[in-house]
């Protein structure tokens, strides 16, 4: 019977659902171990700080939750562990890497440019870790552009900037990392030595990148396991940001074929190889844009409050009406994950939507 590990945070929640249990916003630990034993393997649930990272766990199943805990104090730890088990050969689900990306748009960016190279100059993103790399910085493209800090959920800390000054304006508040000691400290180092090189007092990392024109919306589309879940978000009004509006309709495609967003899904959550992705698509008309993507700890409305999901069916999409449930739902793909990619067996595999396909190149419309 195969191990598999499950990590929990030091409240015992892990992943979180669009309900709150016992007051905590987490998925059924219960439901899921039991969801894992029927499936055939062996779950041990362990929270972080009683991780014992001297035992060997090589080849082992590692899942785990995230957090977005201000400041992401509590983040850095958990990445501090996740890696640490990655290095010494566990197989977290999904890798670091999707970690590190996790409520840190920067690495996503980072990501982005890695995976789909060609595609990812399309919004022409630059990410600074000082504002005084963006000051000393001539931008190309067309204006307005979008400034993003590294950090933020819900269009929290995105701004549009229609000129260079307004960019450097708003980059500046949002790069602040000072307080007034240590502002005050150097400014009298800057009086008092003529050969101090200064030092940066805005050092929250952040990125700039080209605005999508004309945008009412984007898709929120769930990726687990086979399951395709999507929603259309309406832009806040007066707004041009649809993340965090809360303005959802599970029917209305706004004149975008809805195989066409399913296709381009697909196939940027192939390249990312994760059994769990959410990503936020635009659409401007012509083509598709990834806005954002996250592989664990995302939010699970799309899934929770849809009437049905999507599923590849011969070369075309089905539908299936169905109420989700979520951990199920979650236990499905990552066995699922498990039986395509472990080198040996789970045993036999139940009756589900699991078709076979051949990987399709990402197309330049990124």
């Amino acid at each position: 019977m195969t191990r598999i590990l499950i990590l929990t945070d030091y409240r015992g929640t892990f992943y979180s659902t669009a309900r709150t249990r016992h007051g905590l916003c987490t998925m059924d630990l219960d439901r899921i171990t039991t969801h894992f034993s029927e499936a055939g393997l062996r779950p041990e649930v362990v929270r972080f700080v009683d991780l014992d990272l001297t035992e060997d766990l090589s080849g082992v199943p590692v899942l785990y939750t995230s957090s977005e805990d201000e400041g992401l104090h509590y983040k850095s730890w958990i990445e501090d562990l996740v890696l640490a088990l990655e290095t010494r050969g566990a197989w977290v689900i999904p890798g670091y890497r999707y970690l590190r990306a996790h409520h840190n748009k920067v690495m996503m960016e980072a990501l982005r440019a890695q995976l789909f190279p060609r595609a990812a100059r399309r919004l022409g993103t630059r990410t600074f870790g000082t504002f005084e790399e963006l000051a000393a910085t001539v931008l190309d493209g067309s204006w307005p552009k979008v400034l993003k800090s590294a950090h933020g959920a819900g269009s929290q800390f995105v701004a549009r900037a229609g000129d260079h000054h307004e960019l450097l304006r708003t980059a500046r508040t949002l790069s602040r990392t000072h307080d007034r000691r240590e502002a005050a400290r150097e400014h009298g180092r800057r009086l008092l030595r003529r050969d101090h090189h200064a030092r940066s007092l805005h050092r929250q990392k952040f990125l700039v990148q080209a605005m999508i024109p004309g945008l009412a919306g984007d898709f929120k589309v769930l990726r687990l396991g086979e399951r395709y879940y999507t929603l259309y978000r309406r832009n806040r009004a007066g707004d041009f940001r649809a993340s965090g509006s809360g303005d959802f309709d599970f029917h209305d495609m706004a004149g975008v074929d809805r195989d066409a967003l399913l296709d381009y899904a697909e196939q940027v959550s192939d390249a990312l190889g994760t059994p769990l992705t959410s990503m936020d698509i635009a659409h401007d008309g012509t083509a598709f844009h990834l806005i954002e993507f996250q592989c664990l700890h995302f939010g699970t409305v799309t899934a929770e409050n849809s009437t049905g999901y999507h599923v590849r069916r011969d070369g075309g999409w089905g539908y299936v009406e169905e109420t989700c449930d979520i951990e199920a739902v979650f236990c499905e793909a990552i066995v699922g994950h498990l039986r395509q990619h472990r080198p040996t067996p789970l045993g036999p595999s139940p009756a589900a939507p699991v078709p076979t396909r051949s990987a399709t190149p990402l197309p330049s419309t990124y």
